[in-house]
C-alpha cells in the first residue's frame, strides 16, 4: 500500500507540472516553473511560497483525493496567480487588487479567487436547490411546459414542446437585450472514455444550436485511475445548463431505449446501431428546426421580432468561453459510414421523440433517463 501510494504521489506530481506548463501556454503567461510539492495536510488546499530560485507551490493530497481534478486545477491556478503577483508584479499583494488581476489573467471565477474558507461549490450536480429564486422560476416553468409534452397525441406533444422552446428563447433574448449579468457556469460531462463518439458529438451539436450553451471537447486527468479522459464541457447560464444537461442525457438514454425496441421488431444486427442512432438524432433535429422556423423571439425593450437563431449571439457567453478556453481550435470530425435503412428508420423514430418530464433530481430520474411513454 505504501509503495502504491508513493507511485500515486509521483503520478500526481508529474501531472501538476504538466498542468502548470499547459496553463502558462494557454493564457500566454511567462512565469518560472516552481517546485511543486504534494503535502499531507487538511489545513490548506494550496499555498505559494516565494523562495530563492523558482519558488514553491504546495498542494494538499486531501484536495486531490477528495475532489475532481477540475477543482485541483482551479486551486493550482489560484496559487499560480500568487506566483504572478510575486514574479511579474514584484509585489507581496496577498489577496488585493493585484492578485485579483492575476486571477483574471488565468480566467479564474470569483469562487476560486477568495482568500480563505471552504472550497467553493462546484457545479457538478446542478439542481433546483442551487438556483436563485428567479432561476428557479425559469426552471420550474420549463419543467411544467415539458411535462405537458407527454401527450400521446403528436399535435399536442409538438405544441407543448413548441411552447417550451418559445419560453426558453424569449428568456434568453430578454436576458441578452437588457444585458443581464447572469451567472455563467460550466458543467463537465465525463464518461471516463478515451474518445467522444460520433453520436455524442451530434447530441452536443443539437445542444449548441438549440439550447443556448457552448460546447468544448477537452481532456481531464483522473487522480484515482491515473488516466486522462475526453470530456464534454457545457457553458452557459445556470438555467440553460440545467436544460442542456437534461436534454443530453435524455437523448443519450433514448437512443438505447429506441434501438432495443427497433431491434426487437426488426431483428437488426448491432453493427447497424450507430446508423440508427444517427438517424434518430437527425430526426429529432428536424423537429427542432420546424419549431425554430415557427418560433420567434420578441424583445420587450425593442419594437422588433428577432429569429431565435439570433438569440445565440450572446457576447457574455462568448467571453466566458474564451476565459475558460483561450486557445480554442475548431476541428472537423470524420464522417461516419451508415446503413441507410437503419438510418432512415432512426429518422422516423427521432421525429417522434418528445422532451418531457423532469429537469430536477426530485423526479427520481435525475434528469437522466425517461421512458418514451
Amino acid at each position: 500500500m505504501i509503495k502504491e501510494y508513493a507511485n500515486l504521489l509521483r503520478a500526481w506530481s508529474a501531472q501538476l507540472y504538466k498542468e502548470h506548463k499547459d496553463i502558462c501556454w494557454k493564457y500566454n503567461i511567462k512565469i518560472s516553473t516552481p517546485v511543486i510539492e504534494i503535502v499531507d495536510t487538511k489545513t490548506f488546499w494550496g499555498r505559494w511560497r516565494p523562495e530563492f530560485g523558482s519558488g514553491r507551490i504546495k498542494i494538499s493530497s486531501e484536495l486531490i483525493k477528495g475532489h475532481s481534478w477540475d477543482v485541483v486545477i482551479n486551486i493550482l491556478k489560484h496559487e499560480m496567480a500568487h506566483q504572478v503577483v510575486t514574479e511579474l508584479f514584484n509585489s507581496d499583494d496577498g489577496h488585493g487588487e493585484l492578485f485579483k488581476n492575476a486571477c483574471r489573467m488565468f480566467g479564474l471565477s470569483s469562487e476560486f479567487s477568495r482568500s480563505q474558507g471552504d472550497l467553493p461549490r462546484i457545479i457538478e450536480d446542478v439542481n433546483n436547490d442551487a438556483l436563485s429564486p428567479e432561476a428557479r422560476r425559469i426552471a420550474e416553468k420549463v419543467k411544467k411546459l415539458l411535462s405537458l409534452a407527454q401527450s400521446a397525441n403528436e399535435h399536442e406533444s409538438l405544441l407543448a414542446m413548441q411552447k417550451a422552446k418559445e419560453f426558453i428563447n424569449r428568456y434568453n433574448l430578454e436576458r441578452i437585450d437588457i444585458n443581464n449579468t447572469s451567472k455563467y457556469i460550466y458543467k463537465i460531462i465525463n464518461h471516463k472514455k478515451k474518445r467522444i463518439e460520433n453520436y455524442q458529438r451530434h447530441i452536443c451539436s443539437i445542444l449548441q444550436n438549440y439550447f443556448f450553451v457552448r460546447i468544448v471537447y477537452s481532456y481531464l486527468y483522473d487522480a484515482h485511475t491515473g488516466e486522462t479522459y475526453r470530456t464534454i464541457n457545457l457553458m452557459g447560464t445556470t438555467e440553460n445548463i440545467i436544460m442542456a444537461e437534461y436534454v443530453y442525457f435524455f437523448l443519450l438514454n433514448q437512443l438505447s431505449f429506441l434501438w432495443n425496441e427497433y431491434r426487437s421488431k426488426t431483428g437488426s444486427s448491432n453493427r447497424k446501431k450507430r446508423s440508427y442512432w444517427l438517424g434518430v438524432l437527425s430526426g429529432f433535429r428536424e423537429k427542432l428546426e420546424i419549431l425554430e422556423k415557427d418560433s420567434t423571439c420578441r424583445s420587450d425593450n425593442q419594437d422588433k421580432i428577432i429569429n431565435a437563431v439570433i438569440c445565440t449571439k450572446d457576447k457574455m457567453l462568448s467571453d466566458f468561453t474564451r476565459m475558460r478556453f483561450p486557445k480554442l481550435q475548431n476541428l472537423n470530425s470524420s464522417a461516419a459510414s451508415i446503413y441507410e435503412g437503419s438510418y432512415n428508420a432512426g429518422i422516423d423514430d427521432g421525429r417522434k421523440l418528445r422532451l418531457h418530464r423532469g429537469i430536477s433530481s426530485k423526479d427520481g430520474f435525475n434528469g437522466r433517463f425517461l421512458k418514451n411513454e
